[in-house]
């Protein structure tokens, strides 16, 4: 019987028992060699114990030899001891600190900054082991195995079920993993990078609610959990962890580094959230408690005008070394004159790029542009290119109010889409090929078809509405919390 002071292969000195599994014992201890405190992790052969537990306890050391993290406590040494019963130690590095779920046990309950901060740290983590070929999984992160250490770290730990190496089709294997925080797809051994995200999303959830994720309700396997947060958490990080614990890979974070672009992206610090909108100053916003409404630049503001106002700004002082004479007069000119001269060149150049033959379309249609004004060739364009260049100069205008999210398009009166907002499934960035088949992404406004009675008040029958596709990823992903956040709110009044 192992007690405290007993000497384990002749250097480790049992000081506190950690744990109350007898099979399976964690021990802190004494290198008595170095005077250092270390973890002693024991497991004894026989009885409930197997070859099949031995092969993983084995697999952890090697996989824990391999690993240099300063947020993985380090591997000491691997021993077995002979004595009626057949003991194997692994030694690890002591982390002072507590377990996540040591402090819920305590009944602390976490902040929103916390929340992140845990999240960010084991993301970290995860992005390391993950970069490995094949990929490292830890495939047990849960509270217990992360703590929070006196030097205000997270570090992970107890690396009993890693699996270093994908499963082969066909074989027999062993399920690993805790009740609650495992995803179907570890169920039946076909673990990923995305599992483990899918565990650090219900250990979130746990520290936000209190309350262990095999204790919450379940619908159509994703777990249910928002009626019990506190209304101050922002809705853009519940929308996060929601995406971490997708109970479908193909709609859940792939890997860590998403995951982590994602949380940073989103703008939950509020500092983010500041640096975010004055980056899109293109982006009209407006909002209060009663309704929302975005503005959205035409494809003319963003391919023409935008990069015309960006190279006067920044190139100015070369091109006054060559056009020195020209621009010097072009300066002198009334402001109203400038922006005729801008956006009759930019119209011009749009024509141009729009037509059967560019060269020509230039040498006509620019000094054209030039000497008239913006209403002119507005006319010309309406003529020529009707509802297409309307399309390319109208900008979008999407209203969330009295219950409803109404989609306009300048130069048009009726609504070009609208839908009642308990009738909104989700608003998701997603991508889409171009005319010259070229990915880009843009956000899809999905409808629940449960919820809807199509005889009733719906002009468009439209499932799904998709917007923003000339919009680069920073700005999609502001329109989308933006909406989210009011859509929440909306709801939760």
């Amino acid at each position: 019987m192992l007690a405290s002071g007993t000497v384990l292969n002749h250097r480790y000195s049992l000081v506190t028992q950690l744990n109350d599994n007898t099979a399976r014992l964690t021990w802190l201890a004494e290198d008595l060699s170095s005077g250092e405190l270390v973890v002693v992790k024991l497991l004894a052969l026989g009885g409930a114990v197997q070859w099949d537990d031995l092969k993983l306890f084995e697999r952890e050391a090697e996989v824990l030899k391999r690993l240099e993290h300063p947020r993985i406590p380090k591997y000491r040494d691997y021993f077995s001891i002979d004595d009626r019963t057949l003991w194997f130690g692994l030694v690890q590095e002591y982390i002072p600190g507590e377990t996540l779920k040591e402090k819920l046990n305590s009944n602390q309950r976490f902040s929103q900054q916390e929340v992140e901060k845990v999240a960010k740290d084991v993301l970290y983590i995860l992005a390391f082991l993950h970069q490995f070929n094949p990929p490292i999984l830890h495939r047990d992160i849960k509270p217990s195995n992360l703590i929070w250490g006196e030097d205000d770290h997270i570090y992970l730990i107890d690396f009993g079920a890693v699996q270093a190496r994908p499963n082969s089709a066909g074989k027999t294997f062993t399920v690993v993993g805790t009740n609650g925080y495992t995803p179907m797809e570890q169920f039946g051994g076909q673990a990923v990078p995305a599992s483990d995200l899918y565990a650090l999303g219900a250990t979130l959830i746990y520290l936000f609610t209190g309350i262990s994720p095999s204790e919450l309700q379940q619908e159509d396997l994703q777990l249910q959990y928002k009626d019990k947060l506190s209304k101050d958490i922002q809705p853009r990080l519940v929308s996060w962890i929601e995406k971490l614990t997708e109970p479908s890979l193909k709609k859940r974070f792939s890997t860590a580094e998403e995951a982590l672009e994602a949380i940073q992206d989103t703008g939950i610090v509020p500092v983010q959230e500041k640096q975010a909108q004055s980056m899109f100053q293109s982006l009209l916003l407006e909002k209060s408690s009663q309704r929302l409404i975005l503005v959205i630049p035409s494809l003319f503001e963003i391919q023409v005008i935008k990069p015309l106002q960006k190279l006067l700004k920044q190139g100015m002082g070369k091109l006054e070394e060559k056009f020195g004479r020209f621009i010097k007069q072009f300066r002198n000119l009334e402001k109203t004159k400038q922006k005729n001269i801008l956006i009759g060149g930019g119209v011009a150049i749009i024509l141009a790029l729009m037509s059967v033959g560019p060269i020509l379309s230039i040498l006509i249609l620019l000094p054209l542009a030039l000497l008239t004004k913006y209403w002119i060739l507005l006319i010309f364009l309406w003529i020529f290119f009707g509802e297409s260049t309307m399309n390319y100069l109208g900008r979008t205008k999407i209203i969330w109010e009295n219950g409803y999210l109404k989609i306009f398009r300048q130069f048009r009166k009726n609504i070009q889409w609208q839908a009642e907002i308990h009738h909104i499934d989700k608003i998701d960035l997603t991508f889409a090929k171009d005319a010259f088949s070229q990915n880009r992404q843009e956000i899809v406004i999905s409808l629940d078809e449960s919820k809807i009675n199509w005889t009733s008040r719906f002009k468009d029958k439209q499932k799904q509405y998709t917007l923003g596709s000339k919009l680069n990823e920073s700005e999609l992903r502001w329109l989308i919390r933006e909406m989210e956040d009011w859509l929440y709110q909306a709801r939760n009044r």
